[in-house]
């Protein structure tokens, strides 16, 4: 489609006048006007009627229009596809010499695309082959005990949602996009899928340059406060679900909490008041702890009836203590926070709150073991001990019985 001629401007129709008639294409009898009225157009002292306009445009090619800023949006690109490419360069130069700062808007966009197809760049368009790679590398990871079940659940379902963001490419822009577009509303599934991307890109793509390009990403830590012993307390005391307060009175030994959902059943004394998971993960050990008197008591006759009759209702998860799921017991007490103390936190922080009170009556050697960050060599060999584990639980007593609702 050509332009209106009353949109050209007289410069735009010069410039193109200058360059049919520079090459010979264009003479004063094929416009229909005279020899010298013609050299008046060229030197600007005349100026281009709309039907000589017309004419030109007539006889322009698609590399003439390019070559002159107004009339390039009007060339008919979808002729490109049958030109060589020495064609399509003169006329990609020609445009961008008349229109550079679109021409670096092309530049920018061409090289997004074409790393979308793994054509420029460090860019991998990621194959179903590479997947498969993927899934018997997790495998063996599960299997050697270096991951656990929910770490590579995490890793593969992250790593389906960048390269569904992505187009099934990684390329360092395009990861960057997708991350950053995931960091506006979760912030913490964004570093998981860049945790993701690099662990494939090492293990499975074996592309340094590509590893070293991918960006950087950590969200920023939230503000989430530990909970006061007054808000703990103030939960206890409305729950009154069974296993949910058996739950809140492990977390009080200040073991982890991802730790509690899952411990077993023998491995909860509530005569010696110990629960002892001596579960030694990658990153995140738990050797062993002590339950609170009152806690204890409330295990012994309210929770373990509750138990037995659930378990012989339900028959599942026999071996686990606490034999409702996680997210069931989550859902509950946050709605009971919310009806307490007007509003949530996060149950990993009771942790805390237990960390900072044993610091306070033990050393930090002995804190440290029963938040799982001693070595297990100096717990086996000092440590598990009748006698110390004595001296352990009367400290911790201590400690604990200063909580109001832990007294007695």
């Amino acid at each position: 489609m050509l332009p209106d001629p009353g949109e050209v401007p007289q410069e735009a129709r010069r410039r193109l006048l200058e360059i049919l008639a520079g090459e010979g294409r264009v003479k004063p009898s094929v416009l229909g006007v005279s020899r010298a009225y013609f050299y008046q157009m060229r030197r600007g002292l005349r100026p281009i009627p709309d039907h000589v306009l017309e004419r030109l445009l007539e006889l322009a090619t698609d590399d003439d229009l390019a070559r002159v800023p107004v009339l390039a949006q009007y060339v008919d690109y979808s002729r490109i596809r049958g030109w060589s490419l020495d064609r399509i360069l003169s006329l990609v130069l020609e445009w961008a010499k008349a229109n550079p700062a679109s021409a670096r808007v092309l530049l920018a966009t061409l090289e997004a695309e074409l790393a979308k197809l793994g054509l420029a760049g460090h860019a991998v368009r990621v194959t179903e082959e590479y997947l498969r790679e993927w899934e018997s590398y997790l495998e063996v990871r599960l299997r050697d005990g270096t991951l656990s079940p929910k770490q590579a659940g995490d890793l593969r379902r992250y790593l389906g949602r960048l390269l569904e963001a992505t187009g099934g490419v990684l390329s360092p822009g395009l990861v960057r996009r997708a991350v950053l577009e995931e960091a506006r509303d979760r912030p913490k599934a964004a570093a998981k899928m860049l945790e993701a991307a690099r662990l494939f890109t090492r293990e499975i793509l074996q592309d340094r340059g590509l590893y070293e390009a991918l960006p950087r990403y950590r969200p920023r830590p939230g503000r989430s406060e530990a909970p006061g012993w007054g808000e703990i307390c103030a939960v206890i005391e409305a729950s009154r679900w069974p296993p949910a307060r058996a739950l809140l009175y492990l977390a009080l030994s200040g073991l982890r909490i991802e730790t509690i959902y899952s411990i077993p059943l023998d491995r909860v004394d509530l005569e010696r008041r110990v629960v002892a998971p001596m579960s030694d993960r990658r990153h995140k050990r738990d050797w062993f702890s002590f339950i609170p008197r009152v806690g204890a008591e409330y295990l012994r006759s309210v929770y373990m009836p509750w138990r037995d009759e659930w378990i012989e209702r339900h028959g599942v998860n026999r071996e686990r203590f606490i034999p409702v799921k996680p997210r069931r017991l989550r859902l509950y007490l946050y709605q009971v926070m919310e009806d307490a103390i007007g509003r949530r936190f996060q149950l990993r922080l009771i942790r805390h709150r237990v960390t900072t009170q044993l610091s306070l009556y033990m050393g930090s050697l002995w804190v440290e073991i029963l938040t799982g960050h001693a070595p297990y060599r100096i717990v086996q060999e000092h440590y598990l001990q009748r006698d110390v584990l004595e001296e352990m639980r009367s400290k911790y007593d201590q400690a604990m019985g200063q909580v109001p609702c832990l007294r007695g």
